[in-house]
């Protein structure tokens, strides 16, 4: 989420209100707090798992289980 923007949010906010029952698996990829805790809050908005990594390899191999 590197150069990540209020915009952006606000962006992926509106995809996810769209096409949030598309989605079987979101994974996030991060190193911060606040990026685990915005796993926990786009969870709210999308009827499949969302889960926060700190490990590419990680969030790979659970999108793809």
């Amino acid at each position: 989420m590197e150069g990540w923007e209020p915009r952006a949010a606000w962006d992926d906010f509106k995809l996810s209100m769209k096409h949030g029952k598309e989605f079987e698996k979101i994974a996030i990829y991060g190193n911060k707090s606040w990026q685990e805790f915005a796993a926990k809050i786009g969870s709210w908005f999308v009827s499949g798992e969302v889960k926060y990594f700190e490990s590419y390899d990680g969030a790979l191999q659970w999108l793809k289980e």
